[in-house]
């Protein structure tokens, strides 16, 4: 048909979508099963990073349920961003104190990940580096089925690590917010106003970071509140085309956590590097405490700011950055 003409015509990308569309049909198809498989490693090995972000998100699903790590790894280490260098706005002047005053802020140019580091990113990591894994992966292993969701109970120096190994970074708090609000400095990703619809955060009855590891440990789909598959919220994305930047994962960023930042850091490529305390948090999570209810549109904003101490916290995951 024509997925397996375009496969002989070396059209990757014509081919996956027909073998795909084939195999929503027909899920024993063994050719479509066959050339599919080949047409998908073709994308990622050869187009990593140059696909449209829907067929890219398609075949982060077909990587992780066929536990093609591998190759599902090689997508999303490729899968950045570009941030053009310019001036942006950073601050809120109706959010709270440690948000004041708002800024005009210079970043050179840099590239951040599309999507957080999934397990099957930090899986790789830990094997080759042979370092303990988060505390809620069963046998040194993460949950089944879970290969392309967040990675999460990661503190600061393991996630440092992660980047300095694949010759990354941790984003700034400045390049995170940048990536946030895109080129309108906008309130969420998507716009001025809160929309529950785009992002996963969930007010749950756990209080407790120990009833939060036990929510991990559970079978995805068995709890009221999870972590999902990173690139589900399509409609939460950014203006530049960042993923998750609102829920699932709470990230951490380069910075040291300064509640008076805005205050003295200079307004070129603005990064705090005192006090040697708390690292600085961007962005919401998948859990939301019962105290924390009436406050989910706030902790969602782009300009909020958080922090936390350098251990694990089953809430916290991150993603990479690159100066360019």
């Amino acid at each position: 048909g024509e997925a397996a003409a375009a496969a002989d015509a070396g059209n990757w990308l014509e081919a996956f979508v027909g073998f795909r569309d084939l195999l929503e049909r027909d899920p024993t198809h063994a050719g479509a099963i066959e050339r599919g498989a080949e047409a998908a490693q073709r994308l990622a090995t050869e187009h990593a990073g140059q696909l449209p972000h829907a067929i890219e998100v398609d075949l982060i699903r077909w990587f992780a349920i066929r536990e093609e790590v591998g190759l599902l790894a090689t997508l999303l280490d490729a899968s950045m961003v570009d941030i053009p260098a310019g001036w942006g706005e950073m601050g809120s002047d109706s959010g709270r104190a440690n948000e004041e005053p708002v800024r005009s802020v210079y970043l050179d140019g840099y590239s951040i990940d599309r999507y957080e580091v999934t397990n099957a990113q930090y899986d790789r990591f830990l094997q080759a580096v042979n370092e303990k894994p988060p505390a809620h992966w069963d046998g040194g292993h993460y949950p089944t089925g879970q290969a392309d969701y967040p990675v999460v109970g990661v503190s600061w120096t393991e996630t440092a690590a992660y980047c300095g190994w694949l010759g990354k970074r941790l984003p700034t708090e400045a390049e995170w917010e940048r990536a946030c609000r895109g080129a309108d400095s906008l309130t969420y990703p998507w716009g001025g106003e809160w929309d529950a619809e785009r992002a996963n955060m969930t007010v749950y009855s756990a209080s407790t970071n120990e009833e939060s590891w036990t929510l991990l440990s559970s079978e995805a789909g068995a709890a009221t509140a999870y972590p999902t598959p990173v690139g589900s919220y399509p409609d939460g994305a950014s203006g530049y085309g960042v993923l998750d930047l609102c829920g699932n994962a709470s990230e951490w960023v380069a910075d040291w956590y300064d509640s008076d930042a805005y205050l003295h850091l200079p307004a070129i490529n603005p990064i705090a590097e005192e006090p040697p305390w708390s690292h600085a948090l961007r962005g919401s999570a998948w859990l939301v405490y019962p105290a924390a209810a009436d406050l989910v549109p706030d902790l969602a904003r782009c300009a909020h700011r958080n922090a936390a101490h350098t251990i694990a916290d089953p809430r916290i995951g991150f993603r990479c950055a690159i100066s360019r």
